[in-house]
C-alpha cells in the first residue's frame, strides 16, 4: 500500500504538470501552436508505448520474482539492460519512420511545416520512449521512493523550461521544455544500459513470445477499449455530441486516477507473493487487494455520479449541461473497470497474459457491436452505457478464469458498496438543495461522513483491513496522522477498541 501511494502521488504529479503546462501554452501560444505542441505529445505518447514492445510488464513481474530467488542488485540490473536494447532499437526505428513520412508530406500534423518542429518532435520521441524504460524498472525494483523523487525533478524542469521557452522561444522553445523535461529519466536508462547485460536464465525465445503477446492486448485496448465511442458518435450524432462526451469522459476519468494511479506497483507485489508461494499465491492476498481499493473506488464513483450535474456547469458552464447525465452513467459504472484493471495485473504477474488477450478482443468485439447499435439512437447517454456494460463483461469473463474466482466476493464488498450507495444519496440530495461551488463541497463533506457511518454502522472494515490501514497512517505526518486516525476510528470498531496509545 505504501508503494502504491507513491507511486499514485508520481502519477498525480505528472498529471498535474502536464495540465499546468497545457494551460501555459494555450494561454501564451494560441490555438494554432497548441495544437502542434499537442500533436507532438501524442507522437512521443504514442511511439513510447510502441517502441516498448511489453518489456515494462516483464521488468515489472520478472525483477520481484529474481529479487525473490536470491539475485544480486547487478545482475537484475543487467537483465534490465538486456530487455533495454530491444527497446532502443524499435524507438530508432520509430523515429527514422515519422522522420520519413514527415519528409514526403513535410508535416504530418497539417499545422506546420517548419523542418525544426520536426526534428524537436523526433528527438521528443526518443528521450521520452528510452526515458520511459526507468520507469518500469524502478517499479519493478519496488523502489518507489527513487521514482517519485525522479519524477519530481522531471516535474520542475518540464514547468519552468516549458514556460521559460514558450515566453523567449514560442512553439520550439515550448518543445525544448517538453525534452528537458525527460532528460532525467533519460539519463537514469543511459546508466541502465552501461550494466553489463545478462539473460537471467531466460530464454530469448519466452521473453520474445510473452511480449508479443503484450504488445497485441496493448494494441487492441488502446485502439477499441480507450474512446472508440468518440468515433462513433462523430459519425452517427453531431459534433456538439461528441464534445459533451469527451468533457464527460475526461472528468470521469479525474475522478478515476487515484485507483488507477494506485494499481501501478500492484504487478510487483503479486509477483514476488507469487515466487513466495513457490509459483502459487493464496487467495487472501488478492482479496485483501480487492477490498482494499473497494473502499477508495465505490465512494468516489457513487460520489461523482451524485454531483455530476452542479460540477459540470460549475467547471464548464451551462452549455455543458447535457454532459452530466453522461458523467454520472460513466462513474457509476467505472467500478468495473477499476475491477479489470486488478484482475489484469494479477494475471499479468501469473504469466496468464493470453487471458487478458482473449477478455480484450471479445471486449472490443462488445464494444463495436454495442456501439453500432445504442449509439444512432441514444448518443453519448447509449455509449456511456455500453462502456460500462463492456467492462462489466470483460470483468466478468476474467473473473471466470480466476483460479480462486469467487473467494473474494464476499460480505465486505457488498457492504463497502451500498455504504458508499448512502455516500452517493447524501450527496445528491445536497447538491439538489444548495446549489453552486457551496453545494458541492457541502455534498462532499456530508457524502464523507455518511459513507464513514455506514461503515461503522454495516461492521464493515475487518479486523486485517484495519490494522493495515493503521500501518500506513502512522507514516503520515503527526498532525494530519492524527486526524485519520479518528477518522480510522469512527469507520471501524477494531480500531476504536484499540488502546489508547498503541
Amino acid at each position: 500500500m505504501s508503494n502504491s501511494l507513491m507511486n499514485a502521488a508520481a502519477g498525480m504529479l505528472l498529471l498535474v504538470t502536464g495540465f499546468c503546462c497545457s494551460i501555459i501554452v494555450a494561454r501564451l501560444l494560441g490555438p494554432d501552436a497548441n495544437g502542434t505542441i499537442a500533436f507532438a505529445l501524442w507522437i512521443a505518447t504514442t511511439g513510447a508505448l510502441v517502441a516498448e514492445l511489453g518489456t515494462g510488464i516483464l521488468l515489472m513481474r520478472l525483477l520481484p520474482q529474481l529479487r525473490a530467488r536470491g539475485m544480486e542488485e547487478h545482475r537484475r540490473r543487467g537483465f534490465a539492460a538486456y530487455l533495454a536494447l530491444p527497446v532502443v532499437a524499435s524507438t530508432l526505428g520509430l523515429v527514422l519512420l515519422y522522420g520519413l513520412l514527415s519528409s514526403e508530406t513535410g508535416s504530418l500534423d497539417g499545422l506546420s511545416k517548419a523542418p525544426d518542429i520536426v526534428v524537436l518532435t523526433g528527438i521528443l520521441l526518443f528521450v521520452q520512449s528510452i526515458g520511459a524504460f526507468s520507469k518500469n524498472y524502478l517499479i519493478g525494483e519496488q523502489r518507489l521512493g527513487t521514482f517519485l523523487r525522479l519524477t519530481a525533478v522531471a516535474s520542475a524542469l518540464q514547468l519552468s523550461l516549458v514556460l521559460a521557452g514558450a515566453l523567449a522561444f514560442g512553439v520550439e522553445g515550448a518543445l525544448a521544455g517538453y525534452i528537458a523535461g525527460q532528460v532525467a529519466q533519460f539519463i537514469h536508462v543511459l546508466r541502465i544500459l552501461a550494466a553489463r547485460r545478462d539473460s537471467a536464465g531466460y530464454s530469448a525465445r519466452f521473453l520474445a513470445t510473452t511480449s508479443a503477446v503484450l504488445f497485441f492486448e496493448f494494441a487492441v485496448s488502446a485502439i477499441f477499449l480507450s474512446r472508440p465511442e468518440l468515433f462513433f458518435l462523430q459519425q452517427f450524432r453531431t459534433v456538439g455530441e461528441v464534445g459533451f462526451y469527451a468533457v464527460a469522459l475526461s472528468l470521469a476519468n479525474l475522478a478515476l486516477q487515484l485507483p488507477v494511479q494506485l494499481t501501478g506497483s500492484l504487478i510487483p507485489f503479486y509477483a514476488e507473493r507469487r515466487e513466495a508461494g513457490e509459483g502459487e499465491m493464496p487467495s487472501t492476498v488478492f482479496s485483501a487487494v480487492v477490498r482494499s481499493f473497494a473502499y477508495i473506488t465505490f465512494p468516489l464513483c457513487f460520489g461523482l455520479a451524485a454531483i455530476a450535474h452542479p460540477l459540470v456547469v460549475s467547471i464548464y458552464g451551462e452549455a455543458f449541461a447535457p454532459s452530466a447525465l453522461i458523467v454520472a452513467i460513466l462513474a457509476a459504472g467505472s467500478p468495473a473497470y477499476v475491477f479489470v484493471q486488478l484482475t489484469t495485473q494479477y494475471l499479468y504477474s501469473m504469466d496468464r497474459v493470453k487471458v487478458r488477450l482473449v477478455a480484450s478482443s471479445l471486449g472490443a468485439i462488445a464494444m463495436v457491436g454495442g456501439c453500432l447499435a445504442v449509439v444512432p439512437i441514444w448518443g453519448g447517454v447509449g455509449a456511456a452505457i455500453v462502456r460500462g456494460a463492456v467492462f462489466l463483461f470483460m470483468g466478468a469473463l476474467l473473473l471466470a478464469r480466476m483460479r480462486f474466482a469467487g473467494a473474494f466476493l464476499g460480505p465486505v464488498v457488498l457492504k463497502v458498496a451500498a455504504a458508499a450507495a448512502a455516500c452517493g444519496l447524501a450527496a445528491f440530495a445536497v447538491a439538489e438543495f444548495l446549489a453552486g461551488i457551496l453545494g458541492i463541497v457541502c455534498a462532499v463533506v456530508l457524502g464523507a461522513l455518511v459513507y464513514g457511518l455506514m461503515l461503522r454502522l454495516l461492521n464493515t472494515v475487518p479486523a486485517e483491513d484495519t490494522a493495515v490501514i493503521g500501518d500506513l497512517l502512522d507514516r503520515l505526518p503527526s498532525a494530519s496522522g492524527r486526524l485519520s486516525r479518528r477518522f480510522l476510528g469512527m469507520v471501524s470498531a477494531h480500531a476504536a477498541s484499540k488502546p489508547a496509545g498503541e
